[in-house]
């Protein structure tokens, strides 16, 4: 069990490592006797026929960083080095894919910003190999999101099922009446666009895709990434155009995204904000990371995870910006969201998604009345969620409430 920077614990999934994820991270991250101990400890705890999905993708890490203090012979290495050697097999035919397609953006006039591991690998590890993906990410802007989905749409993608929760079990859903189906081009329209801040495109020839139009997940304002893309750094990626965002920005993302509750916690965020914090060190802007988190209402997770980076020796976390994010004051609302977003997901959990999308709705439909708006809301949740009719979204629902109310019934892991 672990206790997060504001105190509270959290034990089994959550946001912070366990243990054993935390020992891994330290002999990936951490120099000389540091490393050595942390492995040696994580060795006693280990059973590689069980790997959390977290802890794997820290393999290449922890591989070259096994091997920069002196630690090559140890039987395990073989393991860490053929995860490495696929990592960097897949990464590079990725990113030339992605180079193709990024070109091809360019000369149709769309600009796109690399995101999340994608941008990571390329301006901070400096290694293909070092840094597992399942997709890359990009962002294009906001306004041109519907055109950028036609866009690769017409270069062969196509769309994967609307995101929910609870979907794992296609065949439960199907057996109750509904068997979700990938999103249509015609339902991208402009009230999906404002509720969701990306979507994953396939292409079996290429790879995953998962285009963004915000960074960040929650509501956002259609200017809401303005300050992004104003600060973003041009790079290429095997010779093609891109930009990255400005590394106080990638630090935002990397944190607000990180500190969001998941069965396995998903670790591979501290070794992402230390990439960039070692790499940036005292020329990081600070400041903007702030006025950032404030701006997009994320200082809680934001503080939590530099608190909880703060205890890497060398990261370099600055002690003046945690107190400036100290001094911003989160409001009830803020505070609650950040305890249900960091908590396993149950009940409550569903019912602050279901108010996040009544606020969206109701900032799109101009009825005064609010029994028509009530009474619209039903239709509005069914072309978001990419369902056929109300009939799919009661069937949804139910099995909804049943499954989080099981989940909640389970026994917690110590």
């Amino acid at each position: 069990m672990h206790r997060s920077g504001s105190g509270k614990k959290i034990s089994g999934g959550g946001c912070l490592p366990t243990r054993g994820q935390e020992l891994l991270l330290r002999a990936s991250l951490l120099p000389g006797d540091e490393c050595r101990a942390a492995f040696a400890e994580w060795k006693t705890l280990a059973n590689l026929d069980h790997v959390d999905p977290g802890s794997y993708r820290l393999f290449p890490l922890l591989y070259k960083n096994l091997i920069a203090n002196g630690i090559a012979d140890d039987p395990y290495l073989n393991i860490f080095r053929w995860v490495y050697d696929v990592t960097l097999e897949n990464n590079r035919k990725r990113f030339a894919a992605l180079s193709r397609l990024l070109a091809k953006l360019d000369g149709l006039g769309m600009e796109a910003v690399l995101l999340k591991g994608t941008a990571l690998a390329v301006e901070y590890y400096g290694d293909y190999g070092l840094r597992p993906m399942l997709d890359a990410d990009i962002l294009v802007p906001t306004r041109r999101a519907r055109e950028a989905v036609e866009i690769l749409t017409g270069l062969g993608w196509s769309s994967s099922i609307t995101p929910l929760k609870g979907l794992a079990d296609m065949d439960a859903l199907s057996r109750l009446g509904w068997k979700p189906e990938v999103r249509k081009l015609s339902e991208f329209s402009d009230e999906y666009f404002t509720v969701r801040h990306g979507q994953d495109l396939v292409n079996p020839d290429e790879f995953t895709i998962d285009l963004h139009w915000h960074v960040l997940h929650g509501y956002n304002s259609p200017d809401a990434d303005a300050p992004f893309w104003e600060a973003a750094r041009r790079v290429t990626v095997e010779g093609a155009p891109a930009l990255v965002l400005d590394p106080a920005d990638q630090l935002l993302q990397v944190c607000a995204h990180g500190m969001r509750w998941d069965p396995t916690p998903p670790v591979r965020w501290v070794a992402d904000a230390a990439a960039i914090l070692r790499k940036e060190g005292e020329g990081l802007d600070w400041g903007r990371l702030a006025a950032g988190a404030r701006r997009h209402g994320v200082v809680l997770p934001v503080r939590e995870a530099l608190r909880y980076l703060g205890s890497y020796p060398d990261v370099g976390v600055s002690e003046d910006a945690l107190r400036e994010l100290d001094a911003i004051p989160a409001g009830r609302a803020e505070r609650f969201e950040h305890g249900v977003r960091t908590s396993p997901p149950g009940i409550t959990d569903g019912l602050v998604e279901l108010g996040f999308l009544w606020r969206s709705y109701g900032k799109g439909n101009v009825d005064p009345g609010f029994i028509r708006r009530l009474l619209g809301f039903p239709g509005f949740l069914t072309r978001v969620f990419g369902m056929g009719s109300v009939r799919h979204l009661a069937v949804y629902s139910g099995y909804e409430l049943v499954r989080r109310t099981k989940e909640m019934a389970l026994p917690k892991r110590k």
